[in-house]
């Protein structure tokens, strides 16, 4: 399933420090033997640091290394899934070619699934033909009753139709896992893409409607026939952007969260028959609701209902076929694909080349059967040492944090108490999770590529909504292994870091403790910064939605945080187009604390030591450095454009400059005067945690 969804039905709320597989390794080929771990190749010396820092230190590597056509950016991380690429990749061939490998064994089903993911020839030879049965279905409908049914139907294999679907804790009682219905049903990235009016956003639309027509005739539809649907399905889908809420809007864990009764519900909207719904999916038991639904946005469920009373039967008929096609593209023969590709990548986000196959292949895996593959990655290549190492980091970096709590002049005690209970009570996991998915149940053969995903997403969707009316399984992840990534749950006040991101250049064994915390200690006081984050302030110890906070300890988190949102709402970047502090806040507040925690317990590590240059910079030099060289980055405009809208994160460059020009100690640590462009002055300078 896609990311937004994952974010969504974890209740993680501004957790994933990189928008969407590793091991413990000394060097690579992109980080040489070096003594101190920086690569002193990546940095531009005619750019002043106090001016720009991002340049200074990443200059020369930016120059030298222009996004591949096959990337819409190319950076630190994904140099590092690259590497990581390779070694899945060896493991797949080898569980492809195994000579008669155990039946229902993992080796099979990760060989089998691969093998049918390659196997061109036989996807090429069944073109649409797997979507038959299903388009058949569709067309069946021929009542409102008979649409919802299908609905229903599709939902069982995460095909979500007019709105997002899943199970997931109750905010206000995380000991609860609760049904959620959420906003969704769009073809594009985000509502704005439906709603601006400017000659660029026409334009798009414009493309949208001829894909649409395009995926229609491939299916079959006469040219004339297939762009009648298009503008059927875009002025579907337009109602719906209209009514959904704005991702600043949903960043706040009030406004989505309105727990009813399943009377309530279907009393909001009496012309959609939730039972249909719910019954189709396998929730057919009272015991189910027993907890409540929670309803994301009342208001955009009731623009469905009124769906349901003026809208054509065959308009919805042919809009559930284009979720359908464009949820299935990547599965079917080349001239979905490429037509897929050319709408959703070439267009939208610039990238100029598909990725190879394997690659494909390897994704696709990685999506729907990751852990099981992840159990072959984490044999091969994590050492235990890492998970020793990286707990050391945290406890220290924890410890580090409470430190500061207890010294925050703007915080009263009051408050202080329940955050030190909160920042006890967080849950450390490392590497790879203590229980694995069980994945006997599912069945992966040599058959058919298409029916394998189909099965395995079915495998997947029945997980997600057998943990309705059970105990919070607190050992579970979500995140597979191989992952280059780390995340924060609010629901859970937990912090994860599998095993993909403990490794060059976030975290070397080899090298010095400056690499280290100014590369995944960064990252791990990210993700504990956004247990105080402006969202995951509202939650306490136990994950629940819950004020905290003294009136007045609220009001000066408050004035710290707007101050944050006016330094990166004047950030420049691309054309006219300027960083959105309020979407970028929880993100922008974890950077900005997760650097100057790491930074306070790095230097707990050289207390007793004589200061020690390496490569000629001291040690806080090469902890700033790490830091900006784990985010050097290039990125297509079009990509650039989309992430504005769509992405919590602010773009590469500010996630350095934007923290680094807070930091007093990085002014200190590079001789940096008053009036350089990377040093705030004390007024506007914000310290938070």
């Amino acid at each position: 399933m896609n990311k937004s969804i994952l974010k969504i039905f974890t209740f993680i709320f501004a957790i994933i420090i990189f928008l969407p597989f590793g091991n413990l390794i000394a060097q690579s080929e992109n980080y040489p033997d070096i003594k101190s771990g920086i690569n002193l190749e990546n940095l531009d010396p005619t750019v002043d640091p106090n001016g720009d820092f991002y340049q200074y230190s990443n200059g020369t590597w930016l120059k030298n290394n222009p996004v591949p056509p096959e990337y819409s950016r190319y950076g630190s991380w994904e140099q590092v899934i690259e590497g990581n690429n390779k070694v899945l990749k060896a493991i797949l061939e080898n569980a492809a070619y195994e000579i008669e490998p155990s039946k229902g064994s993992k080796f099979q089903k990760i060989g089998d699934l691969y093998f049918t993911a390659m196997d061109t020839v036989k996807i090429e030879e069944d073109g649409m033909k797997p979507l038959k049965e299903d388009l058949e279905r569709i067309n069946k409908i021929e009542t409102i009753e008979d649409f919802q049914e299908v609905l229903a139907y599709l939902r069982n294999y995460w095909i979500s139709p007019l709105f997002s679907f899943w199970a997931g804790q109750d905010s206000k009682n995380s000991e609860n896992v609760i049904p959620q219905l959420y906003q969704g049903g769009l073809g594009l990235p985000d509502r704005d893409y439906y709603l601006k009016t400017d000659e660029k956003s026409n334009k798009l639309r414009e493309q949208y409607v001829e894909h649409i027509a395009k995926m229609f005739e491939l299916m079959g539809y006469e040219k004339t026939n297939a762009e009648k649907s298009a503008e059927k399905i875009i002025k579907i889908e337009t109602r719906l952007a209209e009514a959904s809420m704005t991702r600043v809007e949903r960043r706040d864990p009030d406004a989505t969260y309105h727990l009813m009764t399943l009377k309530e519900l279907s009393e909001l909207t009496p012309d959609f028959s939730w039972k249909t719904i719910f019954d189709g999916v396998g929730l057919t038991e009272d015991y189910y609701f027993e907890n409540g639904i929670n309803v994301g946005q009342p208001d955009f469920f009731k623009e469905i209902n009124v769906l349901m009373t003026d809208t054509e039967v065959s308009d919805l008929k042919d809009y559930l076929k284009w979720n359908m096609v464009r949820r299935n593209a990547y599965l079917l023969s080349s001239e979905f694909e490429n037509e897929d590709f050319r709408f959703y990548n070439k267009v939208l986000r610039g990238t100029e080349k598909m990725q190879p196959r394997w690659k494909r292949s390897l994704r696709l895996i990685n999506r729907t059967i990751g852990q099981l593959l992840g159990q072959f990655f984490v044999k091969e290549r994590f050492k235990p040492e890492a998970k020793e190492n990286a707990l050391e980091m945290v406890d220290n970096i924890l410890e580090t944090f409470r430190e500061r709590i207890m010294k925050l002049d703007w915080m009263g005690d009051e408050t202080k108490v329940e955050a030190l209970k909160k920042l006890d009570k967080f849950t450390v996991k490392i590497g790879y999770p203590d229980e694995w998915i069980d994945y006997s149940s599912l069945d992966i053969d040599r058959g058919s590529f298409f029916e394998n995903v189909k099965r395995a997403r079915n495998f997947s969707f029945k997980r997600v909504m057998d943990r309705i009316g059970k105990p919070v399984n607190r050992k579970e992840w979500f995140m597979n292994p191989q992952t280059v990534n780390a995340y924060y749950s609010s629901s859970k006040n937990e912090i994860v870091f599998p095993a993909g991101i403990l490794q060059p250049p976030f975290f070397n064994a080899e090298v010095d403790d400056a690499l280290n915390y100014g590369g995944i200690g960064t990252v791990i006081g990210h993700e504990i910064t956004h247990g105080f984050d402006d969202q995951g302030r509202k939650f306490d110890a136990e994950g629940n939605r819950k004020d905290w906070w003294t009136k007045e300890d609220e009001e000066r988190f408050k004035v710290r945080a707007d101050k944050l949102v006016e330094q990166y709402n004047n950030y420049i970047a691309v054309d006219s187009l300027t960083v959105s502090g309020e979407l970028t806040l929880g993100e922008n507040i974890a950077d900005l604390g997760g650097l100057t925690v790491s930074f306070a317990a790095f230097k707990k590590t050289l207390e007793g030591k004589p200061e020690e240059l390496i490569d000629t910079f001291t040690p806080e030099q090469r902890f700033f450095l790490s830091f900006s060289q784990i985010w050097k980055s290039n990125i297509r405009p079009e990509e650039l454009k989309l992430r504005l809208i769509t992405d919590p994160h602010s773009p590469a460059v500010f996630r350095v400059i934007g923290p680094l020009s807070n930091m007093i100690e990085f002014k200190e640590a590079f001789d940096g005067k008053d009036g350089d462009p990377m040093i705030r002055n004390e007024e506007e300078r914000v310290v938070i945690w």
